[in-house]
């Protein structure tokens, strides 16, 4: 059992939560989001409390996943998500313009990306810049597609990475024995 849905998600006073047929809507100051609730689990909003149960005890999982969805939402309307990405190559290097990043990644033409709503960047440096949203997993999609563009080779760990994702580099073939 998820020990933390047991738990209220405290709601501050700028974030507003309403459930309306098995669907919750949190607005607040970044935006708004709307959850999906699972059956087998209840949602009821108490002022500044959100309180998360379930109604037999075969639904325990769902009950933490809705929890942590719910969680999810309220910090991200309150507070913002963000994820650095690095791009690791020699005259490798990013820039963004509005809502689109042009990656220049070592294949013979720049590759732009549109960043879909709710997103945006800012640019550090040209070897790294910064993803914004309120919406986590949206965030967690957008920066999955963007390393798929291209991937951290595993010799000399060319790519591009979230800032401070774990690499192993291979070693490479010696000459024969």
């Amino acid at each position: 059992m998820s020990r933390l849905a047991s738990k209220p998600i405290v709601l501050s006073g700028s974030i507003k939560a309403n459930v309306k047929d098995n669907v919750i809507l949190v607005k607040g100051p970044k935006g708004e989001l709307s959850i999906k609730i699972l059956e087998g689990v209840e949602v009821k909003v108490e002022e500044t409390n959100l309180w998360v149960n379930r109604k037999t005890d075969s639904d325990k999982p769902f009950q933490g996943l809705v929890w942590s969805l719910i969680n999810n939402a309220v910090l991200g309307v309150e507070k913002g998500f963000s994820k650095k990405l690095e791009v690791h190559g020699k005259g490798w290097r990013s820039t963004v313009k509005g809502d689109s990043i042009n990656l220049q990644v070592g294949f013979s033409h720049p590759v732009d990306y549109k960043l879909p709503k709710g997103v945006t960047a800012t640019q550090e440096n040209p070897g790294s810049f910064v993803l914004h949203s309120f919406d986590k997993a949206l965030l967690g999609q957008t920066v999955a597609n963007i390393k798929r563009i291209r991937p951290v080779e595993p010799y000399k760990l060319k790519g591009i990475r979230v800032e401070g994702q774990h690499l192993r580099q291979k070693v490479r073939k010696t000459a024969g024995v």
